[in-house]
């Protein structure tokens, strides 16, 4: 009677255990979808991507401009200049969210992209190739041998690397990761500033030339570009004088917007104070438009991971006596369900899904990690 009290006694202490132990490890794995932003004034911030209410933020360099974070959630990728040039841009950091380790990992450097499955980054110095690194030794690998600077897109399966460049005209440059390569040139004849989303397994180029926009879907084995699908959406600019576009996908839907900044030079309205803002959001099917939140001037825009909310950043005036604004917004009917001020300042913003438990909670000091020679200001 005592053995057989013993062993389930024994066997209730064993479920126990295995139970706190699967509820520790559910709350590590919890994640929240959060946006991270950097401003000018040493800090990363991290808001709630519903309510935008702000969770903490993280003491970087000065400077700190694009941001994004590794597949996992685990470690964040940003641009800031390095020690040797306070003043200039930009280095390459990676910040361990469970350490607050910060790390330069390569200068000069364009923004980081990782792969989908979490194994490599990539970066350019510069029009002197494609430069790899090991997303989690943070080793850097053999450069990808390639002609230009690139807007660079990873495909979803990983394998593919499309890169846009305007370097010696404008063409789309198809790598494969795995051997490490460029296997193609797609040439872009007339394309003003084209852009580039992967939609699915399907990757679609936005171009215009003056006149009108012009549409292709494309899939990593195409070896020649087919006829357009023309897209009557109004060209920005007057005088042949170009303005800076983005395209980023949200659910089934490609968003094309024109930046605004009081800090950049392509800003428009110092000389069109009535030029409009919003986004146009595109079928990719049917090439139709809608033109949505037309009154706002979005500086950064990106969507949430399921595509159902765009978050922006409003970029005020350019005398600056109006200041940002953080905005939650329905994709589909281009509705402001959600904002939130910031300080006046230049903020670059990106949508993670962090593990609940490596989300800063306040103020974190990070720290140079070992052999590297960052130096940080509070």
């Amino acid at each position: 009677m005592r053995r057989a009290m013993r062993r389930i006694l024994i066997s209730i202490a064993f479920l126990i255990v295995g139970l706190s132990a699967a509820s520790a490890t559910a709350q590590v794995q919890k994640t929240r979808e959060v946006i991270i932003a950097t401003r000018r004034n040493h800090r990363v911030v991290v808001f709630d991507a519903r309510s935008l209410s702000e969770l903490g933020h993280f003491i970087v360099g000065d400077l700190a401009h694009s941001i994004s974070a590794s597949p996992d959630g685990r470690t964040l990728y940003l641009e800031q200049p390095p020690p040797s040039e306070p003043n200039g841009c930009c280095a390459l950091f990676s910040l361990d969210l469970a350490t607050a380790a910060l790390c330069e990992l390569i200068y000069p450097s364009s923004p980081a992209v990782a792969t989908p499955d979490g194994r490599l980054l990539f970066t350019q110095r510069g029009a002197v190739g494609v430069e790899v690194l090991d997303a989690k030794s943070l080793a850097r690998l053999p450069v990808i041998k390639a002609p230009g600077n690139y807007g660079l897109y990873v495909s979803p399966d990983s394998q593919w690397l499309f890169g846009i460049t305007n370097w010696e005209g404008p063409s789309l440059d198809v790598f494969d990761i795995g051997r490490g390569t460029l296997v193609r040139r797609l040439a872009l004849p007339g394309a003003v500033s084209p852009l580039g989303a992967w939609l699915g397994d399907q990757f679609y180029l936005y171009a215009h030339d003056g006149k009108q926009g012009s549409l292709w879907r494309l899939t990593p084995d195409v070896t020649e570009l087919a006829s357009p699908k023309e897209i009557a959406i109004p060209i920005p600019g007057r005088d042949g004088k170009g303005v800076w576009q983005e395209m980023i996908p949200a659910g089934n839907r490609l968003i094309l917007y024109e930046a605004f900044g009081w800090w950049l030079k392509l800003d428009r309205r110092s000389e069109e104070p009535e030029a409009p803002g919003g986004v146009f959001s595109i079928d990719p099917v049917t090439g139709t438009f809608e033109h949505l939140a037309p009154a706002t001037h979005f500086a950064r825009l990106v969507a949430s991971s399921d595509g159902s909310n765009l978050y922006g950043v409003d970029a005020g005036t350019r005398d600056a006596s109006r200041p940002p604004v953080l905005l939650r917004i329905e994709t589909k009917s281009g509705t402001v369900l959600k904002k939130r001020n910031l300080p006046i300042d230049v903020w670059n913003i990106s949508v993670a899904r962090l593990p609940e438990a490596l989300i800063p909670r306040g103020r974190v000091s990070t720290m140079p990690c070992q052999n590297s020679n960052a130096v940080l200001s509070n």
